[in-house]
């Protein structure tokens, strides 16, 4: 079932708007490692042309994680907006993140995982429940400093090392 699907056909050269709602069906057709009960808005914005087509994609809504914590469920809001083309080719093939090749026989684009993807890689990669954030937010500037490639001394003290004089010559070449 397809839940995003656009039919591009009859489509002319122009801007066309259309708006999607979608809950738990939609990620029951998807892996649930991710992200459960989405309630998500997507507006998609087609601008046709020839030779190429740009769509706009802003997503909202939330979806249910499991914290890595307590393994207690929350709400996480969800709000992206991204862009992909879609290009007028012989063949179909992905050719970057953003770009896809279609044929022009293509009678309808389905944007089911593009939609997907971008809210599973919107997720945190770290997912805690909002009353632990206060915790996290403590934890993490307590260990900021991780390495320091500084020889311990404070800024008004001089080094007291002899110098190897092997070095001294490299030093005057310029």
């Amino acid at each position: 079932m397809k839940f995003t699907e656009i039919k591009i056909s009859g489509l002319r050269e122009g801007t066309h708007l259309f708006q999607f709602s979608l809950d738990d069906r939609f990620s029951e057709s998807f892996s649930t490692d991710f992200f459960t009960c989405p309630k998500l808005e997507v507006e998609v914005a087609l601008q046709t042309s020839d030779t190429i087509i740009r769509a706009e994609l802003a997503i909202k809504g939330n979806v249910v994680l499991v914290c890595d914590r307590s393994l207690e469920e929350f709400t996480y809001p969800i709000l992206e907006n991204v862009t992909h083309f879609f290009k007028f080719g012989e063949e179909e093939k992905e050719l970057s993140d953003e770009l896809d090749m279609i044929s022009q026989e293509r009678i309808s684009l389905d944007f089911d995982q593009l939609v997907y993807d971008i809210v599973a890689l919107s997720l945190p990669q770290k997912k805690l429940h909002p009353r632990f954030s206060d915790e996290s937010t403590e934890n993490d500037e307590e260990g900021l400093l991780v390495y320091s490639s500084g020889t311990g001394n404070s800024e008004g003290e001089t080094e007291n090392e002899e110098n190897d004089p092997r070095w001294d010559i490299l030093k005057n070449l310029n």
